[in-house]
């Protein structure tokens, strides 16, 4: 059986895209799940968040020098393919290749039976690392800050998924807009509420709560399970999972 394939994207960072890879993994994790993160992003927020910082291998050298992925057990569970700043120069060798947008895909082909949901942290742009998570997924998750100048732009990347499915990914979907850093003021409740009429049954119910224990969790390389399971966000992200995983 195919793993579920989903690519995390917003063309804006501080969104909670990274947050989001890390937490609904472990969530899914907990689920029984097999998961595998994937960091795309030369910043590897998502690699530091789990303490991996300057891994002898990284992405770059499965995606530009064709090697294969590295891979590493962060939980039981949860396996993470970590990034370095290295990627940064993967983008202009990428594009003048002929199937540069497909490198991320054939890694992923050679690795994809040994589980059942493969996350992938896409960068803060639309670029060839973004797309090349795209082509390699069956589905797109857009994260989504519950602010007014967040929402913008949200169309473009619909409009991407559009085209990389009519010319290059046939199976790209639209998973679902999930909004995050949700509170109880009235701009955050009003964009909750554009959201999920303009683009109905495609946004999540499940939101993610603003909660101080995710920058905590963060600053102490944890996952929100691991830092406080208790708390409103990890309530959040195992109801997101569950909601995935019962969708």
């Amino acid at each position: 059986m195919k793993p579920r394939i989903i690519a995390v994207v917003n063309h804006k960072g501080g969104v909670g895209k990274t947050t989001t890879t890390l937490n609904l993994g472990k969530a899914l994790s907990l689920l029984k799940k097999k998961v595998l993160i994937v960091d795309t992003d030369p910043q590897a927020n998502l690699s530091q968040s789990v303490g991996v910082e300057e891994p002898s291998k990284n992405i770059y050298h499965a995606l530009v020098e064709g090697e294969r992925l590295p891979i590493e057990q962060v939980a039981k569970g949860l396996h993470l393919v970590p990034a370095d700043l290295d990627l940064s120069g993967a983008e202009v060798k990428l594009i003048t290749e002929v199937n540069g947008y497909f490198k991320l895909r054939n890694a992923l082909n050679t690795v994809a039976k040994n589980y059942d949901y493969i996350l992938i942290d896409c960068p803060p742009s639309l670029g060839i690392l973004t797309a090349n998570a795209m082509i390699a997924a069956n589905e797109v998750l857009i994260v989504v800050q519950s602010q007014y100048l967040a929402i913008k732009g949200l169309d473009t990347i619909i409009e991407l998924i559009e085209e990389l499915r009519q010319n290059l990914n046939p199976a790209l979907g639209l998973m679902g807009l999930l909004l995050t850093q949700v509170n109880r003021t009235v701009v955050s409740r009003t964009i909750v509420e554009k959201v999920q009429t303009e683009y109905g049954d495609a946004a999540f119910q499940t939101v993610i709560r603003q909660n101080v224990a995710i920058v905590e969790s963060s600053t102490h390389r944890m996952d929100i399970f691991s830092y406080d399971k208790e708390c409103a966000a990890a309530h959040d992200y195992l109801n997101l999972a569950k909601e995935i995983v019962n969708g």
